[in-house]
């Protein structure tokens, strides 16, 4: 069982050994604010060694990918994906973008609206 091999902490069984807590260092809450729907991606920084966890989130964010997408793919809680997120983002090794809201970027017209609706009238 080597620190480098994916399985070492994995029993067939019990599944994962190494407790959520403990992947955390203890802590119960990131130190940025994470939407599900926030982008973060990688940048670049080169890092010391950093723990195995660390490592594969940074993995998985070579490409623009959601906080959700991050969780589910690391097998991790979301609560301890966002503590690891968010010592990435101390660290700066990613960068987030904030989710924007659907009405902010473009509020339909009134006009566009009730055509809408007149249309679903005619159904």
């Amino acid at each position: 069982m080597s620190r480098g091999d994916p399985d070492a902490f994995v029993d067939s069984a019990a599944g994962r050994l190494i407790r959520p807590y403990a992947v955390a260092g203890g802590r119960t809450a990131p130190n940025a604010d994470f939407h599900l729907v926030t982008y973060v991606v990688a940048t670049g920084r080169a890092l010391g060694d950093l723990g195995p966890d660390h490592d594969d989130i940074l993995s998985l964010c070579d490409r623009p990918i959601s906080v959700a997408e991050v969780s589910a793919l690391s097998g991790l809680p979301l609560a301890v994906t966002k503590i690891l997120l968010s010592d990435l983002l101390g660290w700066r090794a990613i960068d987030t973008r904030a989710p924007v809201p659907v009405f902010e970027r473009a509020r339909p017209s009134t006009d566009l609206l009730e055509k809408v609706l007149d249309a679903l009238y005619k159904l």
